[in-house]
């Protein structure tokens, strides 16, 4: 097992996508009510470049909006989950620079946010999203997929990876908190088999603490709980500038690198 202390700032979380692709509700064969996938926004997170990168797909009754970015060749997928308050749009910086490494990328907002539809009946998680962007991803393409969230986007991934089938090739909880929407991280961390980041801010209240419970509650040593100084979180934390945001973004490099290197 590895903890790493990190002591001082690149890493840009900033995003967006064009072109739709759907997948039906499992339901609409039934006759019941089913709400419209959105179609593709000229010019989504003021980036008219990313028109024909937009997608969408079924997830709990409703419809996701996702950007894909990079080469359709690529093998390995990074499925980037938002913060509480954010969408797709915040991860586009980095985003780019993960495809440009020779990563596919989909970023997408959470059921019922930003341009994703939410289904007319039932409940949602915002892992069971996690898990039908990594499905996604898999059904275009890749054949490993490593998880990425921010803040309640952490505490997603992590719950998703728990019963994720396959399973992922790695998870990163940036802030991620213990708990979110009654989804129980420090519950599901148990069950990980898979190479895992923490990565927090020392001076972040309460995600420092929740990040050293689930980093403690996970087995294994194939896990890393990285904490770097000041108090930035989620996207603000790996924001350029910021405190800490050098050591964050070697962190979240040298994760890649040593478990899902693109070929």
């Amino acid at each position: 097992m590895r903890i790493v202390l990190l002591a001082a700032c690149g890493l840009v979380l900033t995003g967006c996508a064009g072109s739709a692709s759907t997948n039906t509700p499992a339901d609409a064969s039934k006759g019941a009510s089913v709400v419209a996938a959105p179609g593709p926004t000229n010019g989504w997170c003021a980036d008219p470049e990313l028109n024909d990168k937009q997608v969408t797909f079924a997830s709990q009754g409703g419809y996701l909006a996702a950007y894909l970015l990079g080469e359709a060749r690529a093998k390995i997928a990074l499925v980037l989950a938002p913060q509480s308050g954010a969408d797709a749009c915040s991860w586009l910086g980095w985003a780019k620079q993960q495809a440009a490494a020779g990563y596919r990328v989909l970023a997408f907002d959470f059921n019922g946010e930003g341009r994703s539809v939410r289904g007319i009946t039932g409940t949602f998680t915002p892992s069971g999203d996690v898990a039908a962007a990594a499905a996604y991803a898999r059904e275009h393409g890749a054949v490993s997929v490593v998880l990425i969230g921010a803040s309640r986007g952490g505490t997603a991934v992590l719950v998703a990876a728990a019963r994720l089938t396959p399973p992922a090739a790695g998870v990163v909880s940036v802030s991620g908190v213990a708990e979110y929407m009654y989804e129980n991280a420090v519950q599901a961390v148990p069950r990980l088999t898979m190479p895992v980041l923490y990565l927090v801010a020392k001076d972040d209240s309460p995600a420092a603490d929740d990040a050293q419970a689930m980093y403690a509650a996970t087995p294994g040593e194939r896990r890393t709980l990285s904490v770097v100084p000041g108090r930035g979180h989620g996207r603000a934390l790996v924001t350029v500038g910021a405190d800490g945001s050098a050591e964050a973004s070697a962190a979240i490099a040298a994760f890649l690198t040593a478990n899902a290197k693109p070929a």
